[in-house]
């Protein structure tokens, strides 16, 4: 068994040293080859890379002071996308100290199509850290903060026509944190852990990010034009000038006189010089809580009339936990099995009179409080991801097995555990702190009757790529491709059986999986 380990190691990284790749490090330059002993800089690696290519990014601080720049031209394509990457074990770091404070100063700016953009941490960029104008694109385990604007941004500006939807489309931003980003010009105005604003495209997503400390909101989906999904996503304690005094002073020399963050956990819209805000969104297992600050909202519908789903989520210590109060405009406002407690003022909540409500906390006789909770701390939001970057599994914002909020939901087609859905983002599991498979992949692979069955357990949507091969490399079977959504997932590749065989799993795009299966 242990030589049958060493050659699936040998055999993994046979694959990898055969992958499309060029390396980058903080001293490469324009001049190098690409390679471990002569890097790239980034900005001349994403003009060279290939579709279906990776970019890998050592580790290091990387000193930038002018933005990474993805024009409109440099498109992967389905299936080969382009990749930048931080490379196995590393941590890097951009940093853009030395930028200047400009609009057009973020630090990366990607207007292609179908790139893959994972593991950097942004800091100090003079805009956004990234802001995201192209399709098709995956932002993944990234972290962004201390930018003079929102962290991660899509789409254009107040002028913009996107009719069909399809500029500025089908972005997933993935297990990303965004913190501590403040605009000093309009003493913290603008500056959101995420936007998705100003005439985004549509089928954009958000899934298990977390947004603190920003001087203006956690999420905004100001003057968007199609609906926006945000999943397993928290957002706290955003719009507290404190925090962001000493850097005002730093900057400008003198003290902030005012302050102009709003403070909302996950603001679902707004109006302004480029019109009302469009399309329906849907908020799901999502956390908003501490955010008391100036607006107070935990939930805000900021009079976005295009309608909203808000599904077992969670609220505390809001100004306003929930504030929906216009109807929607051709569309609904929907609210189920949601949680609210301890808001700053009143009952905490606000609906408009045609909003549709079923199986909320405040709707049914239960005491929602702290008490139903193993955690809701500040700090136990902001613990450490998974390793696979998943959020924290530490019971924050979990259910004690004692709760009278356990199995008090409504069956809306979400999974769930015992006799119905319990309330709120997560489902309590026995024996665990019920978040036991989020964020993690698990795998299995049996031999069927001329195939062989592979089982994983995805987290979010993916696109794998199988191929069955025996130890001397043959292939036993052809490469088979599988558009898979979130869930637990069973894909068949038929292949000739072997006493030992090796099945290589590629996820969107790059080398995942390395399995071992034992057949006659």
């Amino acid at each position: 068994m242990r030589a049958f380990h060493l050659l699936l190691l040998a055999m993994l990284l046979a694959v990898g040293a055969h992958a499309g790749h060029l390396v980058v490090a903080p001293g490469g330059t324009s001049a190098g080859a690409g390679t471990n002993a002569s890097p790239l800089d980034i900005a001349t690696a994403v003009l060279k890379v290939a579709a279906g290519d990776t970019i890998l990014v050592t580790d290091g601080i990387y000193r930038l002071a002018t933005t990474i720049a993805i024009d409109s031209n440099n498109n992967g394509a389905e299936g080969k996308r382009k990749h930048l990457v931080a490379a196995a074990g590393a941590k890097p770091v951009l940093d853009y100290s030395t930028q200047p404070y400009a609009t057009s100063s973020r630090g990366i700016l990607l207007q292609g199509d179908w790139w893959h953009i994972e593991g950097l941490e942004i800091r100090f960029a003079g805009d956004n850290g990234i802001k995201i104008e192209g399709s098709h694109n995956r932002i993944e385990r990234c972290v962004l903060h201390h930018n003079k604007d929102s962290g991660i941004q899509l789409g254009f500006a107040h002028e913009t026509v996107n009719p069909d939807g399809l500029n500025c489309a089908f972005n997933e931003i993935v297990n990303c944190d965004s913190y501590m980003n403040f605009d000093p010009d309009t003493k913290g105005g603008n500056a959101d852990g995420f936007a998705c604003k100003m005439h985004n495209g549509k089928g954009n997503v958000f899934r298990g990010c977390r947004a603190w400390h920003n001087s203006d909101d956690g999420w905004d989906l100001y003057e968007t034009d199609w609906g926006v999904e945000i999943t397993d996503c928290w957002s706290w304690h955003n719009g507290d000038q404190t925090h962001f005094d000493s850097i005002y002073l730093a900057l400008k020399g003198t003290k902030m006189s005012s302050f102009s963050g709003n403070g909302n956990g996950i603001k679902l819209g707004g109006n302004g010089t480029g019109g009302d805000s469009k399309g329906q969104h849907v908020v799901t297992r999502c956390v908003a809580f501490n955010n008391r600050f100036r607006s107070l909202k935990g939930f805000d519908q900021n009079s976005h009339k295009g309608g909203v789903v808000v599904r077992n989520s969670a609220a505390w210590n809001n100004g306003y936990n929930f504030m929906f109060e216009l109807d929607a405009t051709g569309s609904t406002n929907e609210f189920t099995n949601n949680i609210s407690f301890s808001p700053k003022s009143g009952t905490g909540f606000e609906f408009s009179p045609g909003a549709i409500l079923k199986n909320n906390s405040w709707q049914l006789s239960v005491t929602a409080n702290a008490a139903d909770f193993m955690d809701t701390t500040e700090a136990g939001a902001a613990a450490a991801r998974q390793a696979g970057g998943g959020l924290p599994d530490n019971g924050f914002a979990r259910l004690v097995s004692s709760s009278d909020l356990i199995d008090k939901g409504l069956n809306i087609g979400l999974p769930f555990q015992g006799v119905a859905p319990d309330l709120g983002a997560f489902e309590t599991v026995p024996g665990t702190t019920g978040l036991a498979d989020a964020g993690k992949m698990t795998e299995s692979v049996l031999w069927k009757s001329g195939a062989v069955d592979l089982t994983v357990d995805l987290p979010e949507a993916s696109s794998l790529k199988v191929t069955v091969i025996d130890p001397s490399g043959r292939n036993l079977s052809s490469p088979l491709r599988f558009d898979l959504a979130a869930g637990v997932r069973t894909v068949r590749v038929p292949a000739n059986r072997a006493r030992l065989a090796i099945v290589l799993v590629e996820r969107d795009g790059r080398p995942w999986k390395t399995l071992g299966i034992a057949g006659l």
